[in-house]
């Protein structure tokens, strides 16, 4: 009768947490968090941040439809509130100090939509398995 209450117990925690919570599935999460901070610290060594001296950068976009446009990258912290672009004769306007480097980024129209810019032909994979758009500074 213990086996049984023990195969339920077993059975109703597979369905209610998953069956990864009953062969250990939580582990591999705090593996998966060591290897994105690991991955995130080798990621800032190599790119540059807006700290300091650096180069003007400005960064434009097109849209008729948009009523509100920021930029977004390795050098805000990816924070979709740091750098609002303004809108100026019909095309949405910012201008960045970067510091010389490589740049992730993407533009994040009404909040909502993150997309690569249509104007930078290069781009990168990013780990949600999208586009990151990439500018050289330096």
């Amino acid at each position: 009768m213990k086996f049984l209450r023990f195969v339920w117990k077993l059975f109703v925690m597979a369905s209610v947490f998953g069956i990864g919570y009953i062969i250990g599935r939580e582990h591999s999460f705090e593996e998966e968090e060591m290897w994105e901070e690991e991955s995130e610290k080798e990621n800032k060594s190599e790119t540059a941040t807006t700290d300091g001296p650096g180069v003007d950068k400005e960064f434009t976009y097109e849209s008729a439809t948009a009523t509100k446009v920021s930029i977004v990258g390795n050098f805000n912290d990816w924070n979709k509130d740091a750098n609002p672009l303004n809108k100026e004769d019909g095309v949405w306007k910012t201008s960045l100090n970067l510091k010389p480097g490589k740049h992730e980024y993407q533009f994040v129209i009404n909040d909502t939509d993150w997309i690569v810019d249509p104007k930078q032909a290069v781009s990168v994979k990013n780990k949600y398995e999208g586009m990151n758009s990439v500018v050289e500074v330096g």
